[in-house]
C-alpha cells in the first residue's frame, strides 16, 4: 500500500513499503483540509436560492473563483427573521429586550457576542457578513472545537469533555468572527440561560430547523478519528474494518450529533454516514480501473436513508438545508466527483468545491460533508496548494489537524514502528 491516492494509488493487490498508517494519515489530513475549504469556498454564497445569477449579481461574471470575503448586504436575507432568543423566525425589538421581557439575547450577549445588530428587523444583512475571506463559519468552527476535544482525550470522542468544551467556546467572547447560529445552536443556550437545564438537558428540536444537513459536519469528524482509532487498536495492518469496530464509529458519531441536538432522524443519518466517511478512509483506488470504489458505499448509505441511488451523470443540483432535500443531491456529487476520472491527481476537489459555492442554496455545510468524502480520496500529497493557501489561519488551522493526526494514529504509527515525535 503506498501513501498516495492517485500519483501512488493504493492498491488492493498487496503490501508495498509504505506502511499503512502513512496512507490513512495523508488521507486524515486531506479530509480535515477538504472539509475547511468547502465550507469557506462557499460562505459567500451560503442560502442564495437565485443560483448562479445571483451569485454574479455580488461576486461577478465568474462567480466565486477562490476564497473571497462575503458581501454586507444580502436582499432576500432572512436573518432579520431569525429568532435571536430560541429556534425558527421571530421577529423582535433591539430595544424592548427579548420575549421573555429579560434585557438579555442569546445573539449577541450569551453567543455570537456584539452580532445582535445585525439581526436587526429593518435591515439584511448577509448570514456570514462579518467573516474574512477564507475564514469559516460557526459550524466548522465548532468542528475546530470537537478536533481539540478529540485530542485532549487521546484520539477519542468523549460526550462530557465535547460537551464542556462547545458551552465554553460558545460562551466566550471573540471565540469566533461568525454573524450566524443555527437554530439547534439558539434552542441549546436558551435552554440553559432561560431555562436553567443542564447542559446535557439543552439539545432541542423545533422540528423544523435541526434535522438538517450543517448536522453531519460534527460526526463526520469523529467518523474519521474513531476510524483510524478503531484500526489503531484492532492489531491488524491491513484496512479491514471489523463489524464490532464500525459500530463503535456509529455510535460515537451519533453520539457526537446530540450533544448539540436532539434529533433521532440526525442520529440515524449520522449512523449513515460514518459509514461512508469511514469507507471513503480506507477503501482502495485500484490501479488502472475505471470503477468508482465508492460506488458501493454510496448506494449503500443511500438505501439505509430511503434514497435512489445516487445518479453521478446529473446535473449539480441546488437544495435547501433539509436532510431529506440536501442528501440526495449531495450523493449524487460524491458519486461524480470521487469517480477516478474526476479526481485528477487531486486538482478536481477544488474544481467539485468551486462548483459547490455557485450553485447557491445550503451550500456551505453541504461543502464541508463534501470536502470530507472528496478529500479523504484525494490524499494530502495531492491537494492543491491553493486549497490550503487561502485558507484564513492557514498556518494555524495545520498545527490542529497534525496534533488531531497525532492523537487518532498514535497506536497505527507505533504499530508502524513510526512515533508521533519521529514525525
Amino acid at each position: 500500500l503506498i501513501a498516495g491516492i492517485i500519483a501512488s494509488p493504493i492498491t488492493s493487490s498487496g503490501m508495498s513499503a509504505t506502511p499503512i498508517s502513512q496512507m490513512i494519515e495523508s488521507r486524515l489530513r486531506s479530509a480535515l483540509w477538504g472539509m475547511f475549504s468547502g465550507d469557506a469556498l462557499a460562505a459567500p454564497t451560503h442560502w442564495y436560492y437565485g443560483g448562479f445569477p445571483q451569485v454574479q449579481s455580488d461576486y461577478g461574471r465568474a462567480g466565486i473563483t477562490g476564497y473571497t470575503r462575503p458581501v454586507t448586504d444580502l436582499p432576500g436575507s432572512i436573518l432579520n427573521k431569525s429568532d435571536p432568543d430560541g429556534g425558527g423566525r421571530r421577529s423582535f425589538s433591539l430595544k424592548l429586550g427579548n420575549k421573555r421581557g429579560e434585557n438579555i439575547h442569546i445573539i449577541g450577549d450569551v453567543i455570537n457576542h456584539g452580532k445582535l445588530k445585525y439581526w436587526d428587523p429593518k435591515k439584511s444583512v448577509h448570514y456570514h457578513a462579518t467573516l474574512q475571506a477564507g475564514e469559516n463559519t460557526l459550524e466548522m468552527q465548532i468542528a475546530r472545537v470537537l478536533m481539540r476535544s478529540i485530542v485532549a482525550c487521546k484520539g477519542r470522542f468523549d460526550d462530557d469533555h465535547f460537551r464542556k468544551a462547545y458551552v465554553d467556546f460558545m460562551t466566550t467572547e471573540g471565540s469566533h468572527n461568525d454573524t450566524y447560529a443555527s437554530t439547534c445552536h439558539r434552542m441549546f443556550f436558551a435552554n440553559m440561560i432561560f431555562h436553567k437545564r443542564d447542559p446535557k438537558n439543552c439539545p432541542d428540536n423545533d422540528g423544523h430547523n435541526v434535522d438538517t444537513i450543517d448536522g453531519l459536519i460534527l460526526p463526520s469528524v469523529t467518523a474519521l478519528a474513531e476510524t483510524a482509532r478503531q484500526l489503531s487498536i484492532s492489531g491488524n495492518d491491513s484496512l479491514d474494518v471489523s463489524e464490532a469496530s464500525r459500530r463503535e464509529i456509529q455510535t460515537a458519531s451519533a453520539r457526537t450529533a446530540a450533544v448539540t441536538r436532539s434529533s433521532n432522524v440526525l442520529n440515524n443519518a449520522s449512523e449513515v454516514w460514518a459509514n461512508l466517511v469511514s469507507a471513503a478512509l480506507v477503501t482502495p483506488i485500484s490501479q488502472g480501473r475505471k470503477e468508482n470504489e465508492m460506488e458501493k458505499p454510496l448506494r449503500e448509505a443511500a438505501k439505509k436513508l430511503g434514497l435512489r441511488n445516487p445518479q453521478p451523470n446529473r446535473s449539480d443540483q441546488m437544495s435547501a438545508c433539509y436532510l431529506s432535500q440536501s442528501l440526495p443531491p449531495t450523493l449524487d456529487m460524491l458519486s461524480k466527483y470521487s469517480q477516478p476520472s474526476s479526481l485528477n491527481g487531486g486538482v478536481d476537489i477544488w474544481k467539485a468545491l468551486i462548483v459547490n459555492a455557485n450553485i447557491g442554496g445550503e451550500n456551505v455545510h453541504r461543502g464541508a460533508v463534501l470536502g470530507a468524502i472528496l478529500g479523504a480520496r484525494v490524499g494530502d500529497e495531492n491537494l492543491p496548494q491553493m486549497l490550503k493557501s487561502g485558507l484564513y489561519e492557514r498556518d494555524v488551522l495545520e498545527k490542529e489537524i497534525d496534533l488531531f493526526v497525532d492523537a487518532v494514529m498514535q497506536k497505527t504509527k507505533n504499530h508502524s514502528k513510526t512515533t508521533a515525535k519521529e514525525l
